[in-house]
């Protein structure tokens, strides 16, 4: 089993440019978050994700492009198992990736389990 956290504070997403928001979230991502009112916390949020499941991983050449944070029908956060996380998963003995986030106006908080 491993874990991964991050916390990042959601000013950072205020005004960010579309080059960075393509550099680092998917087009299914830029969807959901620009179709929220705050999406610098959806953002944020995401960012929070990537990271949790980097250090979850530990490694550093995943990409954050790599990980696609999708919600299920009743809108629990998941990560998307592409071939990378399979991948990653499956080179360290691992067949499950779950997240939880958390936000508020000025924080966001993610958790990685894998097991």
């Amino acid at each position: 089993m491993e874990i991964g956290i991050d916390i990042e504070e959601c000013e950072r997403f205020k005004d960010k440019s579309e080059h960075f928001i393509s550099r680092f979230f998917t087009k299914k991502e830029i969807e959901y978050a620009s179709s929220k009112t705050k999406s610098q916390e959806e953002f944020c949020a995401f960012w929070c994700v990537k990271e949790a499941v980097v250090k979850a991983f530990s490694n550093k050449n995943i990409s954050f492009l790599d990980i696609e944070v999708l919600h299920d029908e009743n809108g629990k956060p998941f990560v998307n198992k592409n071939k990378t996380i399979l991948f990653e998963l499956n080179k360290n003995n691992l067949s499950e990736i779950k997240i939880s986030i958390s936000h508020t106006a000025s924080t966001a908080v993610a958790i990685c389990l894998l097991y």
